[in-house]
């Protein structure tokens, strides 16, 4: 009884963890704290922070050959870099021209205004006039003037030698060159500037700066340029010409930082560093040594090698990346993904301990990486040591199980997670990621325990090409010895893969009751258990479940689906049956129907209660979750029409269409659809009484398309095209078994068919009912036919 509670409260636990999604966030936090805890640093780890006069605690080495750069001296250099750069101005020579234009077109279009006939007598506009159009003059010109000002150039008419007069001045000063500060500009004037023309970038060297305008000069200068000119003219419309220029003005040079500072970062990247090199091994300082000036600029090289992190704050990151990518990648691509659907947590789980366990092997090389080299314990991927990790293995066992697609964003995970392992290094994540979705590639091509091996051997010769790659990427000057051993270490772990494949695939297809093709394989065997009962104890079911097998293959093959897969489910889609085989019809060899005596609602009930049973018995025997499925899914949510009529035709009028309905769910995977389509169309072709092609043809057909109609395809990938070549495929094996075969008569019965003429006739019809030509020979068949027992 005490174990029985507890085989109970154990089940129980077990339906509860693999139900409930707090599950799922409890691996989460668990994945989390492991990494992050296995990824804290040594508190025992060499220190390089020190100031002049501390003490040293023990004795610093250098762990490689690295240079020391003399900043003061290379800043110094790159100083007077910068100070030999002149500043790069930008000149507009297009601002005289398109102020010319301004000019000119308001002038133009005031005028037209005074324009009229010859020989007219028309008045000349009135002022009032002119100034409705004072807006559209003053908005071509680009600026506001009074109405006084706009009063004097109306008297004159908008006279074209006004804009001529306005156009000279401003020549004069912006071919000479108006910055907008001055101030700035005299800063460079012992070294003068470099003046850049914008359009046609030609480039000229200006020394004298003081001949380049300010605003103020520039305006200043209107008035000196504009005197010889306007004297001839009013004080009014002078002032007016003059006041024009100086709002016309505008700076045409400019400076032009951000190609100032290229040119000045252009000339300091071509200045080396002042560098010199401290050879590995070598004495940095002794324990009980003060540091001294010298001894500090060694441990800030040294230090800057090696960047010592806060302990706490890079947990803290290291757990915020884990969680952080865990979750993108779950909520992206896994949790709504068709394959994990069905025991979604069983699924995680096997992930979960996945990513566990290829995870304790880095950190198991790390370890000896850091107890070989303690030196290098802060350049682990140095030491190549991550190639030999055989993190492949994992993205092969996940295609196996869960396919490719799954592999690939379970080894972006596992690749990100190994790389932070590994130190971060760019190529780790490299090295992992293209070697495990290569690896997984492979095994998704041939699944099958042979090949198992060669795409170990594949995958050693990828790693260790892979390893040059990388090698030659990493290294200016690659040393031989190193890129042997990378090479070595990379085989290796490819060959490693392979063998852990091999070795875990058992294991895990019994702890998680997951299919692969060689299991597929062992179950399409005929001489299996539940197989051989079926054929003794329900030879009508074995029968038909061979066929079906038959057509599921043939068509998952038509349509490039996983015809194994597809041929075993029809081997084992009707194992249910064995429960009461007697009340299924393929069964009933004495032509008694025990559904004859039952109501029709009860019927229903033990056709529906076949896949309950089978479900049971597959579960009982371990036949795996695909062929469970299969099981589950192959009548869909059909209604069994049969007695669903007889139920209607029995005059009950409170009939619920459901109780007439298997239970689904509707076939979530091609080869579940499959199934389903060879069920009905093997049964339903039996039943034929003249199986001809045609009669066969139309028959498959006018299924298909009732369980298309019925909705029953609706969750499975299967597409009218697929049906179509679904259906030549059904035709095509049914037509070859379920033929029209030769009549066959012995000699006696020919001899009863004359001709006319009297000869015999070669046919294989039968002799009329009531005609006994040979009786003797028939009591002769009779004597055969007890010598044998019949």
């Amino acid at each position: 009884m005490k174990k029985t509670k507890t085989d109970t409260w154990l089940k129980r636990t077990k339906k509860y963890l693999l139900s409930t999604p707090h599950l799922l966030w409890f691996m989460l936090i668990f994945i989390t704290m492991a990494f992050t805890v296995s990824q804290a640093p040594d508190r025992n780890k060499i220190s390089y922070s020190y100031q002049i006069g501390d003490v040293a605690q023990r004795d610093i080495k250098a762990p490689k050959n690295f240079f020391i750069e003399d900043k003061e001296v290379t800043e110094a250099r790159k100083n007077q870099a910068k100070d030999a750069i002149k500043a790069v101005y930008d000149f507009d020579d297009s601002l005289l021209t398109d102020i010319g234009i301004r000019v000119e077109a308001a002038m133009e279009f005031a005028r037209q205004l005074f324009d009229k006939p010859e020989n007219s007598d028309t008045p000349d506009p009135t002022f009032a006039m002119v100034l409705a159009v004072k807006p559209a003059f003053e908005k071509k010109l680009g600026l506001e003037i009074s109405n006084d000002a706009y009063n004097i150039l109306y008297k004159s008419q908008f006279s074209p030698d006004i804009t001529q007069k306005i156009k000279t001045i401003l020549d004069k000063i912006l071919l000479t060159g108006v910055v907008a500060n001055k101030e700035i500009l005299l800063e460079k004037e012992d070294m003068g500037i470099t003046l850049r023309t914008i359009k046609s970038h030609d480039e000229r060297i200006v020394n004298n700066l003081k001949t380049i305008y300010g605003p103020d000069q520039a305006k200043t200068m209107v008035r000196i340029e504009g005197q010889p000119l306007l004297k001839k003219l009013n004080y009014n419309l002078s002032n007016l010409i003059v006041d024009i220029c100086q709002r016309l003005l505008q700076p045409n040079i400019t400076l032009n930082k951000n190609e100032t500072e290229k040119r000045i970062l252009e000339v300091q990247s071509k200045i080396n560093p002042i560098l010199f090199q401290i050879k590995a091994g070598e004495m940095i300082v002794r324990e009980g040594e003060r540091v001294d000036k010298i001894k500090l600029i060694k441990l800030t090289a040294l230090k800057e090698q090696v960047v010592e992190k806060n302990i706490y704050m890079s947990g803290i990151g290291t757990a915020m990346i884990t969680c952080f990518l865990i979750l993108v990648v779950y909520f992206l691509f896994l949790k709504d993904h068709k394959r994990l659907k069905g025991d979604h947590n069983t699924h995680m789980i096997f992930l979960a301990l996945g990513l566990l366990l290829y995870l304790v092997f880095a950190k198991i090389v790390i370890y000896i990486a850091q107890s070989s080299h303690p030196e290098m314990a802060w350049e682990i991927a140095a030491s190549s040591l991550y190639m030999i990790v055989p993190v492949q293995a994992a993205a092969m066992i996940t295609c196996l199980f869960l396919g490719f697609d799954i592999a690939v964003f379970f080894t972006i995970i596992l690749s990100v997670m190994g790389c932070l392992a590994f130190g971060g290094s760019f190529q780790v994540f490299i090295f992992f990621f293209f070697s495990s979705i290569t690896a997984a590639y492979w095994i998704d091509e041939r699944q099958e325990r042979k090949t198992f091996i060669i795409a170990g051997i594949k995958l050693a010769f990828f790693n260790a090409m892979l390893a040059i790659a990388l090698g030659f990427y990493s290294l200016a000057q690659p040393d031989p010895m190193l890129l042997t051993k990378e090479v070595i270490f990379a085989f290796c772990g490819g060959l490693l893969a392979a063998i852990l494949t091999i070795g875990f695939t058992p294991l895990i297809e019994i702890l998680f009751n997951y299919t692969t093709a060689a299991k597929l394989l062992e179950f399409s065997n005929l001489d299996q258990p539940l197989i051989k009962k079926l054929m003794i104890e329900a030879p009508g079911t074995y029968n038909h479940s061979v066929i079906v097998a038959t057509l599921a293959e043939a068509a998952a093959s038509a349509v490039s689906a996983n015809g194994l897969q597809a041929k075993v489910m029809g081997y084992y889609h009707d194992i249910g049956k064995l429960d009461k085989t007697m009340y299924f019809i393929e069964n009933q060899a004495d032509g008694k129907n025990r559904h004859d005596k039952l109501s029709p609602s009860m019927s229903a009930l033990i056709l529906i209660q076949h896949v309950k049973k089978g479900v049971e018995m597959a579960k009982k025997y371990k036949l795996g979750n695909e062929i469970v499925e299969g099981i589950i899914q192959h009548h869909g949510t059909s209604l069994i029409k049969y007695f669903y009529n007889k139920s209607l035709n029995s005059g009950n009028d409170k009939i619920n269409e459901e109780d007439f309905r298997y239970p689904g769910p509707k076939p979530q995977t091609r080869e579940a659809g499959i199934v389903m389509l060879a069920d009905v169309a093997e049964a339903s072709v039996r039943a034929l009484e003249r199986p001809t092609p045609s009669r066969i043809q139309g028959r498959v057909k006018g299924l298909i398309n009732d369980i298309f109609a019925d909705g029953q395809l609706e969750e499975c990938e299967l597409t009218l095209k697929d049906l179509h070549q679904i259906a030549k495929s059904f035709n095509n094996i049914l037509t070859s078994i379920y033929h029209s075969r030769i009549e066959y008569t012995d000699t006696k019965t020919q001899e009863k068919k004359k001709e006319k003429n009297g000869t015999a006739k070669d046919s294989d019809r039968q002799s009329a009912k009531g005609e006994n030509p040979n009786a003797p020979n028939l009591q002769k068949d009779r004597t055969d036919l007890k010598r044998l027992g019949l």
